[in-house]
């Protein structure tokens, strides 16, 4: 799994030096290195979404001070970023266009994707977090890989909006941008269920906690996909 991690990012890295020189457009290779700032928060979803987690200063010390997995370390280069600079790339080439719909649908497969990585991640013990399983009985993997598309598919807007930006100014927005989104998705928009895990509450209170971030993670979705649709 690491050799695969370490393999696609090279790839990924590859194509994003050869389009800087082809197409003059170094957001590619600043998108990567912004997917690898993201694997900062790591020990914090770790720490937020681990369901047997005892709220001491002991455990809080002990997984913020555990190392980063070296497949997540390089992974996040291209966990994120690589379907929203695909489409980006897609809508440089007038192979896509922006519209609510077509937008809305981006943002499925960008589900998808993140669904599939979730599972195979889960599957191979890269992650610690226990996800609760969804009502209706929906998978669990399901609310990661929900928050994760939105990353991607935020990611995608900004990509959008300032790939015409000059190189300092592509560097001050595109670098930082996954990490403030992870922040704010999986942190903010999150909040009403890791707060919930913390307090250890009642399953009705879990319930309300997954209704609560469904609930904001589609009023979110909803706004970028408002906000892609009006790009020119």
């Amino acid at each position: 799994m690491i050799a695969l991690a370490i393999f696609v990012t090279i790839l990924c890295y590859g194509l994003a030096g050869y389009l800087w020189y082809r197409q003059r457009a170094p957001i590619y290779l600043f998108g990567l290195i912004s997917g690898h700032l993201s694997a900062l928060a790591t020990p914090l979803w770790r720490l937020l979404y681990g369901v047997n987690f005892s709220p001491s200063l002991e455990t809080i010390q002990s997984v913020i001070g555990e190392p980063i997995p070296t497949a997540v370390l390089f992974a996040s280069a291209w966990y994120y970023p690589l379907p929203a600079a695909l489409v980006l790339y897609l809508y440089t080439t007038r192979w896509w266009f922006p519209g609510y719909l077509t937008s809305l649908i981006t943002f499925l497969i960008f589900l998808l994707y993140h669904l599939l990585i979730e599972t195979i991640g889960l599957r191979a013990n890269l992650w610690d977090a226990t996800w609760p399983t969804l009502p209706l009985g929906l998978p669990g993997a399901l609310l990661p890989a929900t928050m994760a598309g939105l990353i991607s598919y935020s990611l995608l807007y900004i990509f959008l909006s300032t790939y015409r930006y000059a190189l300092l100014s592509l560097i001050l927005v595109i670098v930082p941008a996954t990490l403030g989104l992870s922040l704010a998705v999986r942190g903010i928009l999150g909040a009403p269920l890791w707060v919930t895990l913390l307090l250890d509450g009642a399953p009705w209170m879990l319930n309300i906690g997954l209704f609560s971030v469904v609930a904001l993670l589609g009023w979110a979705v909803h706004i970028v996909t408002v906000g892609i649709s009006r790009v020119e």
